[in-house]
């Protein structure tokens, strides 16, 4: 075992977080850990890095194994990016110097000095062998180019970079360092979804004993082979990753609430039964259900977790066209992030905008929202249309006020009805008066979500909306943007999220902006199919290529194939060619209007046969055009 935790248990005050938490990892065991936010997750990483802080029991890491930590937030970096990842394994740098010093040292030594200098060097190199020190600077390019820093990051100081990239540089420097065992906390909040792919390839392909928090349960689905549960100050273990453990929980959940359920009628029955006879004949039979009842192990209530539900009202009526993109080249100054965009969202479409981080996702919400202009095209607003806007930064929140000073400056309640909207978000007593810059990430994003609640817009214009959430509360948002009748583009990471929510996915890649009708699960699809064809063309032009010998080009007659009519056969049958034209183009008429219900895009596969069949009805409208002109062409000879 990598770890063991025996019976750990930590409190703040009266406050406790969790007792009783006992499990193992075994080598190269990789493991989930989830839970609502405040439950603990994070205390109990703390506890496994300080065994010192816990109240009671143990912890205890396997003797001489390395421990990687990633934490949410960042420390103070130093120097330039690769000066940085250079030193995020000072071991191999020193067993370099040393190598270097033993081999200088052994060219003028002899007898018994050469024989020791010889044993050491031999250490040494086994364990920078160990460490894998000769292919240390490639493992340092692999991973920075895996998390989105190109050569030309390289040199950048380190200390200009986000908050957002610091992070992301220290995942870097904590996967290079490559240690026995990894403990990650929410480490793909700051990837896009092309960086947190790569960082699953990585994860799965590492040897070692793997613990990470994180509420992105594709991820865990990807990652995990086991799912550990806080919740109630409990750690409960479930084998497998995170969509079996909901199988697992869903079914134990039911048991357990039948099981207290029914202990809950028994205890009433038997309680009912002592208070009628404790004082009469049946004295003695009440005593002996008393004493059953003293003896009886009460099982805990179910523990309910307190939720946010997040209702949007039904979106007020506008134009159909909602967003219009004409020509349109988005960016800043001489810096073009994508152009020649044209598209248009329509109302009730929800359409999820992806890209690699630093492609222009941002830029052209901004763009649509008239905040940065467009360095050529348009973008424009339909009639009637009011957009809500969710931004990362929270702009609409002033870090020096209260929750209850900014929603009543604001909208114009009353202290009542302003703790009663915040109560429904899980503010409740005196966290309305908490100041606002305060607040958790994921606190600041319930206030944004209830603020596009209040202004009732019929378009929602999203920008990471579930970045710091746990996984209820973006089940909540899930469901609520699924229930919305209004207009919705959002920016996601979360593979998750996307699918469930969007019916049509637009990505900016290579400067370009690519429309696919469908949801996440279609998208991948139709990537790739085109990776497939294109790797199929690229095969066939290899093998032409590498033919050494020039085949000889055979000049062919080309020969007319179409066929010929006669007057007679013509007249005959002109009136059949044109009455099934009519019928064609009749049915690709409801086709269309069928095809231009967003309803009828929820099933990506109902979505691709009603192409498909549009695609049939042009090809038989041609075919039949064609036949009538040779009709035509040989009635006229008449």
């Amino acid at each position: 075992m990598q770890l063991v935790v025996d019976k750990i248990a930590k409190s703040f005050g009266v406050h406790e977080v969790f007792k009783d938490v006992s499990f193992m990892v075994e080598k190269g065991e990789h493991i989930g850990l989830v839970g609502v936010n405040g439950s603990g997750k994070t205390t109990l990483l703390h506890c496994l890095l300080e065994p010192a802080y816990i109240d009671s029991g143990s912890i205890r890491f396997e003797q001489g194994i390395s421990v990687g930590y990633v934490q949410q937030g960042f420390t103070d970096i130093k120097g330039s990016i690769w000066e940085f990842m250079l030193q995020s394994c000072p071991e191999i740098l020193h067993l370099r110097e040393k190598l270097q010093r033993l081999e200088t040292e052994v060219s003028d030594a002899a007898g018994d000095t050469l024989e020791a200098l010889m044993d050491e060097y031999t250490h040494v190199t086994k364990r920078y062998e160990y460490l894998d020190g000769y292919q240390y600077e490639n493992r340092i390019k692999r991973v920075l180019i895996g998390l989105g820093y190109t050569e030309n990051w390289w040199e950048q100081d380190a200390a200009t970079l986000s908050g957002g990239q610091k992070t992301r540089l220290m995942l870097a420097a904590a996967l290079v360092r490559n240690p026995d065992f990894l403990i990650l906390d929410e480490p793909t909040n700051h990837l896009d979804i092309v960086m947190t792919q790569w960082l699953e390839t990585y994860l799965r392909e590492f040897q070692g004993g793997l613990l990470v928090v994180s509420h992105d349960r594709a991820f865990l689905d990807n990652v995990a082979v086991r799912i550990l549960e806080m919740e109630g100050g409990r750690l409960q273990s479930f084998k497998g990753n995170y969509s079996r453990y909901l199988e697992q929980k869903a079914i134990q959940t039911a048991t357990l609430e039948a099981a207290y359920a029914a202990q809950q009628n028994y205890i009433a029955r038997t309680e009912a039964y002592i208070r009628r006879f404790k004082a009469g004949i049946k004295s003695k039979m009440a005593r002996g259900r008393q004493s059953q009842l003293n003896r009886l192990e009460r099982l805990d209530a179910p523990v309910r977790h307190e939720e946010f539900e997040l209702r949007l009202p039904a979106a007020t009526e506008c134009a159909d066209r909602v967003l219009i993109m004409e020509d349109l080249t988005i960016g800043y100054g001489d810096k073009v992030l994508a152009q020649g965009i044209n598209i248009t969202l329509r109302r009730g479409e929800k359409a999820a905008l992806l890209g690699a981080n630093g492609t222009g996702k941002t830029t052209l919400l901004k763009t649509i929202l008239g905040e940065v202009q467009p360095l050529k095209g348009k973008a424009k607003i339909g009639n009637r249309v009011q957009i809500g806007y969710f931004s990362q930064s929270y702009e609409r929140l002033e870090p020096k006020q209260t929750l209850l000073e900014n929603f009543v400056m604001e909208y114009g309640f009353t202290e009542e009805r302003t703790r009663s909207l915040l109560g429904g978000m899980l503010f409740h007593g005196d966290d309305v008066f908490k100041e606002i810059g305060t607040l958790s990430g994921g606190q600041k994003a319930r206030l944004v979500l209830l603020k596009l609640v209040l202004d009732g817009a019929n378009c929602l214009v999203l920008d990471e909306p579930t970045n710091h959430l746990d996984i209820m509360a973006r089940e909540a948002v899930e469901a609520a943007l699924t229930a919305f009748d209004g207009t919705v583009l959002v920016v996601s990471h979360d593979r998750y999220f996307i699918n469930e929510v969007a019916d049509r996915i637009w990505e900016i890649e290579n400067a370009e902006l690519k429309d696919y009708k469908g949801n996440y699960d279609f998208y991948l699809e139709e990537k790739a199919r085109t990776a497939a064809i294109k790797a199929e063309a690229a095969a066939v032009q290899t093998d032409v290529e590498k033919k050494d010998v020039v085949q000889p080009q055979v000049q062919t007659k080309t020969v007319d194939r179409k066929p010929r009519y006669s007057p007679e056969e013509a007249a005959k049958l002109l009136p059949r060619v044109e009455l099934s034209i009519r019928e064609q183009e009749a049915m690709m008429k409801l086709l269309e209007a069928q095809m231009a219900d967003p309803a009828n895009h929820e099933d990506p596969a109902h979505s691709a046969a009603m192409a498909a069949e549009h695609d049939a009805y042009e090809q038989k409208i041609a075919e039949l055009m064609e036949k009538w002109e040779l009709l035509m062409e040989a009635a006229e000879e008449a």
